[in-house]
């Protein structure tokens, strides 16, 4: 086989049991029997990998990946360790030896089981439904956007790979947002943010509800929050960043961890993940927080006064036994 040729591997894992979704891409290269380059992402929603794998490419694959990564809806710790897991078995030569030996023979079971054994070493045990997509093109046609329909050998192979995936699952086009992410209007700004904490008095994270006050703080140095800090006028003198209220808009729990949109002025909306459900997080009461400035005013005035008080005290002390003193030799005396 030229060295030239290699094959794309693309598939969906879907586990509704346990609600982790997996989209890997993959270039395999029969020749050096080595994974040369792959993506993949863990989810807690299969609408985010909801696309079709048939005609799709492996460009299409990491564009999608690449892109659920930036927007932080993926399973953080699942997707780095599915990525370790993939590294290591694409430098595997008994992996490969087996994965390229069931390509070239298209045995798709043995495909989607060597497959769910990774899955399970990430996830525990657990048989999900898994999609394959494979076809061998030529290593220039690696970095090409889909726009057409794969072609395998014979049109009988080609639709029975298409058999694989899911006829329920519903196609929705790239770029789409999908989840919470469709209550944040298109047209406003998206800064970053973080929530302030109240270990005793706040409300858990995971039982926030929309139309819920709370306190947040802006970060992060990217232009749009950096503006809206400006703008806001929320950077203090020694360069902290003051707390403001939110309105959380919408939420999205997922076992232990969660996502929250929050929105902030008229335009402005952030989102942020979480992945514990232990934290609390600060209602906004409408009270105005005291700056240090006068707290340290206020201590030194009653402070002040507290020194004044005891300086009268002791001159009138002082005063009385003089005048005590005096009356008694004024008797004495006369």
């Amino acid at each position: 086989m030229p060295s030239e040729q290699v094959y794309s591997l693309l598939f969906q894992s879907r586990d509704s049991t346990s609600s982790l979704y997996i989209l890997f891409g993959g270039i395999v290269d029969p020749v050096s029997s080595r994974i040369d380059r792959f993506e993949v992402v863990a989810v807690g929603n299969s609408e985010l990998i909801n696309v079709p794998l048939s005609g799709t490419t492996f460009k299409d694959i990491t564009n999608v990946c690449q892109k659920i990564k930036y927007e932080g809806k993926q399973l953080k710790n699942l997707t780095n360790k599915l990525q370790e897991l993939f590294q290591n078995s694409g430098r595997s030569d008994d992996f490969m030896e087996q994965l390229i030996h069931y390509i070239n023979k298209r045995e798709d079971d043995k495909i989607k089981y060597l497959i769910n054994q990774i899955g399970n070493q990430a996830m525990g045990n657990s048989k999900p439904d898994i999609s394959l997509w494979y076809s061998l093109i030529g290593r220039d046609k690696i970095d090409e956007v889909g726009s057409g329909k794969s072609s395998f050998e014979t049109l009988d192979q080609e639709e029975e790979q298409h058999e694989s995936v899911p006829d329920e699952a519903p196609i929705i086009p790239i770029g789409t947002p999908t989840g919470i992410d469709a209550s944040i209007p298109a047209t406003a700004s998206r800064v970053q943010f973080k929530f302030i904490l109240s270990p005793v008095s706040g409300i858990p994270v995971n039982q926030l509800k929309p139309g819920d006050q709370i306190v947040v703080q802006l970060t992060g140095n990217d232009p749009t929050t950096m503006g809206i800090i400006d703008s806001m006028k929320l950077k203090t003198e020694d360069g902290t960043i003051k707390p403001i209220p939110a309105t959380v808009v919408a939420t999205e729990n997922k076992g232990v961890e969660n996502e929250t949109v929050v929105k902030i002025g008229n335009d402005v909306f952030g989102k942020i993940y979480e992945e514990e459900n232990s934290i609390k997080v600060r209602l906004y009461t409408g009270e105005k927080p005291v700056a240090k400035s006068s707290v340290s005013a206020a201590s030194s005035s009653s402070s002040l006064e507290a020194g004044e008080s005891s300086l009268l005290l002791t001159v009138l002390i002082a005063l009385g036994v003089v005048g005590i003193g005096m009356i008694a030799i004024f008797v004495f005396l006369f």
